[in-house]
């Protein structure tokens, strides 16, 4: 095997790692602060990259404008699922089936908006550092794959920062655990359940960003990215939003992988037959054991 082949595709595994570990992240999120398993999280994704499309490319804007506008609409679509369709549901007493149906129900509803108002039409974001690229030992890297790289990096430690050091953070965390015992030291617990839905929303937002420029954003990319996310958070166990990393890196390294010896044709066949056989041994994830604990 190519020494420089092998480089190439471990490089393009850890970019695509990266992107399923932020999508993962968000799922585990939610998850992890209203026991909800959110089947829309690609959606986030999706509205995030349109909207920074339409700010780079309509209004003419610069790239980090149109960043900060794609993360906010990804906030602001996760809170207002959350305001509008989540806490009317949970106030009838639905089931966690409910949840997951609808906003499976929600995912597709808004592919199908964006397919009938953008069209099949495939859209592109300009990456960081354009189209540049840097030389590792012969392998290329694009500028924006290493900025993907150290942003995502950045936010993972951000956000362990946040539920480790910060008041709502905290707060956050007590409510997913006690509902009756944060509501009876004075958390607004329906308001951190919001927060969780703006807080998966804001990362779904940043990995729609991130990866329009490696990837086209069309109508079915929102469903692409929850499948590839929902893998790596099961992966790393879905009470530690932190253990995406782990199976994000794991889920990107095996595709890319599986392309460069088997074919591209089978990558996901190969990665999510792995993913089973992980699961059998490990059906915690495999930072179960930092899941049960809290992450």
């Amino acid at each position: 095997m190519n020494g420089t082949l092998l480089l190439q595709s471990v490089i393009v595994g850890i970019t695509n790692g990266f992107v399923y570990a932020l999508v993962g992240l968000g799922i585990a999120v939610v998850f992890r602060g209203t026991r909800i398993i959110n089947a829309m999280q690609g959606e986030f994704s999706l509205v995030g990259g349109l909207v920074a499309f339409v700010v780079v490319e309509s209004l003419g804007w610069p790239l980090a404008v149109a960043t900060v506008a794609g993360v906010l609409a990804g906030g602001v679509l996760g809170f207002a699922m959350e305001w509008l369709l989540v806490r009317p549901t949970r106030r009838r007493g639905a089931g966690e089936e409910s949840y997951l149906l609808l906003t499976l129900g929600v995912a597709f509803a808004i592919s199908a908006a964006v397919l009938y108002f953008i069209g099949r039409d495939t859209r592109s974001l300009p990456g960081i550092g354009g189209e540049g690229s840097a030389v590792l030992f012969d392998a290329a890297v694009r500028y924006h794959a290493m900025w993907l790289v150290i942003l995502s990096s950045a936010v993972m430690l951000l956000l362990r920062l946040f539920y480790d050091r910060t008041r709502i953070g905290l707060s956050m965390m007590a409510a997913s655990i006690d509902e009756d015992g944060a509501a009876t030291i004075g958390i607004d617990v329906p308001l951190m359940r919001s927060l969780s839905f703006l807080l998966g929303g804001l990362v779904g937002g940043l990995a729609g960003v991130l990866v329009s420029p490696l990837i086209t954003i069309h109508y079915e990319m929102g469903l692409l990215l929850t499948l590839k996310g929902f893998a790596a958070a099961i992966l790393g166990g879905l009470l530690n939003p932190f253990g995406a990393v782990i199976g994000g890196l794991t889920l990107g390294l095996i595709e890319s992988l599986a392309v460069l010896t088997v074919s591209s044709g089978y990558k996901d066949v190969i990665a999510m037959t792995l993913l089973i056989v992980i699961m059998i041994f490990l059906p915690n994830g495999m930072l179960g054991r930092g899941s049960r604990k809290g992450g």
